[in-house]
């Protein structure tokens, strides 16, 4: 057709693939004669029709380019376990280290144990916070409800007395010097040295929606010095690693293992954060409940133990629950969670597999009972179950996830070497049919974990308790960088490109760290003093005080960056 430079319509009908032409639709594709014979085309229907069944099958993964990024085979994005067994060797994946049939052998046993004892302990009336209603067969639960301590908090932050940002942000950098790490874009002799207060202003410049022109009229920094730090210090692996020397310096303050509440276990929590953008960019997206009539992108953060760990921007139409692998696996900072919690929209049908696979438990928060008790599932003969008072609604399919075991493991591996993210991993997968083998396995063993942890978080109210206090962290950890943000005006972040807002985003990050050093640091300070003394009372008040809080330090204002090198001294202060 396009040698002959003929249109679809001069075509015969007879070129026609009759696969093309479904019965449904023929009284819309064809034409038709007084006798009801199809006679010609509609081509421009045909066409319209061709091009959206070659679209929908680029989206399940029945055709594919080779060529493509985002439309190239499944299999052609995995690597080979075998050409890659050194490298993967050296990283120590658990799901790698032993047979598949040990590890659900393990599981599945586990999995009958949490079903017995569920039942057990809720017909002897153990569990006081769940109640089985005989009457409607339904379970009632009751959440338990958490101690405020923001009338605490506040009581004791006020009675700090009041200091600049830019005094904490020198004060930080002269106990951990998170500042070296902003190396310049420059080679070495062709670059000038840049000093710390014109550093502190960029970042506060960034971060607080100023913008480099406002901070050049209400602070002692000209705009030009403010210009050039930007162009050459600012970039978005610079500033992760600053934020990184931060979060390892807090690790190793006397106070930072109080803030954990389970010697066992290192709980990390990941939520999204939603911020406005003055402009928009590619990867801002429309959100009416967030941004009235404008865009805005989602800050997306791993917390842990006060701790922004890592974050980085999404779209506001991204899933959440696609980015809680890659965020936790992409920590490089010394705080590594064992945990993770989220809110419902961390989970998905993999989310439980996929952690499990590399080793931290996966706890979200559960908002909802009943939809919890329809994901509920048994690893052995369902008839066991009849007599409980809660009962699986189906078996997992044990067979099928050791057949697949080959490909779980490229999976694996493609993960593991960063080949590729769980985003476009989750994004793959859901793409494709329900009859495909490898989605139906993964979604399989998912089922698995995901049962045992929910049949333990009904039973264990304490463990109910600590998911929700790592949640409630987080939260207020939103509440800070919302403040930050708020300073120069609207909850926007600053930039006119993806690249700038993730940097004013990451500046951000780097004030919320800091603020959090200079808390934990004064509470060190305070800890220390008090364990000496022996004072009981005082040492229970400290250890439960969080270091998310901002109301005796003066984030607005004029700034003044150049002084005469005073630090602040701690000991005055406490």
């Amino acid at each position: 057709m396009f040698a002959k430079q003929q249109r679809l319509s001069q075509r015969p009908l007879a070129e026609c693939p009759a696969a093309t032409l479904p019965k449904r639709l023929r009284p819309y594709l064809l034409t038709f004669d007084a006798d009801g014979k199809s006679t010609g085309l509609h081509a421009d229907r045909y066409e319209f029709w061709l091009y959206r069944q070659v679209r929908k099958r680029f989206q399940s993964g029945e055709l594919y380019l080779d060529d493509s990024l985002q439309h190239r085979h499944f299999s052609d994005e995995l690597v080979s376990v075998e050409e890659k067994a050194d490298a993967l060797a050296k990283m120590d994946i658990p799901f790698l280290r032993q047979p598949v049939d040990a590890q659900l052998d393990a599981l599945a046993a586990e999995l009958h144990l949490q079903w017995l004892a569920l039942n057990r302990e809720l017909k002897q009336g153990k569990l006081t916070h769940l109640e089985y209603d005989k009457a409607t067969h339904k379970l009632i639960w009751r959440k338990p409800k958490g101690e405020n301590q923001k009338a605490r908090e506040k009581a004791f932050y006020e009675q700090l007395p009041f200091c600049d940002v830019a005094d904490v942000f020198r004060f930080v950098d002269g106990q951990c010097q998170f500042l070296s790490a902003l190396t310049p874009l420059q080679p070495r002799y062709a670059k000038k040295v840049a000093d710390a207060d014109s550093l502190m202003a960029v970042i506060i410049a960034q971060a607080m929606n100023h913008g480099n022109q406002v901070m050049a009229r209400t602070s002692d920094i000209p705009y030009h010095v403010l210009e050039s730090a930007y162009q050459q210090y600012l970039r978005h692996a610079t500033l992760h690693a600053a934020n990184d020397c931060i979060s390892n310096a807090i690790a190793q303050l006397p106070i930072f293992p109080y803030y954990s509440f389970d010697l066992n276990t290192l709980y990390g929590a990941v939520d999204g954060q939603k911020f406005g953008v003055e402009r928009p960019t590619v990867k801002a997206r429309y959100s009416r409940k967030y941004f009235g009539r404008g865009k805005g992108v989602v800050a997306y953060t791993l917390l842990c133990n006060h701790v922004p760990l890592n974050g980085y921007l999404i779209g506001a139409h991204d899933y959440e629950a696609h980015h809680v692998f890659d965020i936790w696996y992409r920590n490089t900072s010394d705080i590594v969670p064992t945990a993770i919690t989220g809110d419902m929209h961390s989970v998905n049908k993999a989310n439980f597999a996929i952690l499990h696979w590399f080793g931290p438990r996966f706890e979200p928060r559960f908002a909802n009972l009943d939809d919890q008790l329809k994901e509920l599932y048994c690893a052995d003969d369902l008839a066991q179950y009849e007599n409980c008072l809660i009962r699986p609604i189906g078996k997992i399919d044990r067979d099928l996830i050791i057949d697949e075991k080959p490909n779980i493991d490229r999976i694996v591996a493609t993960l593991g070497l960063k080949e590729m993210t769980q985003g476009t991993l989750i994004r793959k997968l859901c793409t494709y049919t329900a009859q495909n083998p490898t989605r139906r396995a993964i979604f399989e063993f998912d089922k698995l974990v995901r049962s045992i942890y929910t049949l333990r978080y009904l039973r264990d109210p304490q463990l109910e308790r600590n998911v929700h206090r790592s949640q409630n962290r987080i939260e207020s950890y939103h509440q800070l960088r919302s403040t930050v943000a708020q300073v120069g005006g609207k909850k926007e972040l600053t930039g006119r490109t993806d690249i700038e807002i993730e940097i004013s985003n990451q500046c951000a990050r780097l004030i919320a760290n800091a603020v959090i050093y200079y808390n934990s640091a004064i509470l060190s300070r305070l800890l220390t003093k008090y364990e000496a003394s022996g004072n009981a009372n005082a040492l229970a008040l400290i250890t439960q005080m969080s270091p998310a809080a901002w109301r005796h330090i003066l984030l607005n204002g004029h700034y003044t960056f150049q002084s005469d090198g005073k630090m602040l001294d701690l000991g005055r202060r406490c």
